[in-house]
């Protein structure tokens, strides 16, 4: 086990030029995005083809299982009608699978009935993975996931609803300009005014200024990864790597190796860490 590792401070400039390689496929970023309920009602109105009105929204929420195993969600919120969305951003195949997704909504169902409440009282729920992969491997741009009664074209209407929205695939739609606004990094570049004032304000702003502190939060979180990363495999390697790569100016390799385990591996034996 290595010692304490002294840890890097980012510097202005450097906080800059990372958060200038930010999109919002980046989970850390699009937490601090969704902030400002208005980008998540625009991104539930594009996915739900009708307007949302979000009545209460919760980031990384811990939710447990009945056995104390942890779930943190991205983003839970509820409507005026009373249903819940949960919306998570997902760069990694294994964390938006089939059996994730039932997970996430078993939880849901779990946590939105007290004690003595009807099972009829169950909310409509959504779980919505936002995916940079095709998961399912039908080249769709967005999957609607509803059981079915086997034999029969009627639906098993328990209100249990899943979507998966394909960022691989970018056709001239609605969806399409949504995965655009996701990947680009300029905020004048994108098509949603809603969701680009929120980029703009985040990333243009001073640090002292309205969106600096939540950035700083987002950027410390950033270099937190590698940390726990460190600590899980037993020593702090990891949070070695992200002080080198920093202070050699690698700013699109700290977010990118924060974000990517194999990219991650490699630069640890790049860096010989």
């Amino acid at each position: 086990m290595l010692g304490k590792v002294k840890r890097h401070k980012i510097s202005r400039e450097e906080k800059r030029a990372i958060l200038a390689e930010f999109t919002l496929m980046d989970d850390i970023f699009m937490r601090v995005v969704l902030q400002d309920v208005k980008c998540t009602e625009y991104i539930l109105k594009v996915l739900m083809e009708k307007k949302i009105k979000v009545k209460e929204q919760h980031l990384q929420m811990d939710l447990k299982n009945l056995q104390g195993r942890s779930l943190l969600l991205d983003c839970l919120c509820e409507d005026e009608d009373g249903k819940l969305y949960n919306i998570e951003m997902q760069n990694d195949l294994e964390g938006a699978s089939p059996k994730r997704a039932r997970y996430h909504a078993s939880l849901l169902d779990m946590h939105s009935l007290d004690a003595g409440e009807k099972f009829t009282q169950l909310p409509e729920s959504y779980v919505i993975f936002i995916v940079k992969k095709d998961i399912l491997n039908l080249q769709k741009q967005i999957y609607y996931v509803d059981r079915r009664i086997r034999d029969s074209e009627e639906y098993f209407s328990d209100g249990s609803h899943i979507i998966y929205l394909n960022t691989e695939i970018t056709e001239e739609n609605a969806f399409g300009d949504l995965v655009r606004d996701f990947q680009r990094k300029n905020p004048q570049e994108m098509h949603s005014s809603v969701l680009a004032r929120r980029v703009k304000e985040l990333k243009e702003s001073s640090m002292e200024r309205k969106g600096g502190p939540e950035m700083n939060m987002a950027l410390e979180k950033l270099l937190a990864v590698g940390r726990e990363e460190g600590r899980e495999e037993g020593e702090s390697r990891a949070a070695q790597l992200m002080g080198l790569l920093a202070e050699q100016g690698r700013l699109e390799d700290i977010k990118k190796a924060s974000l990517d385990q194999e990219f991650r591996k490699q630069l640890l034996r790049e860096l010989k860490l």
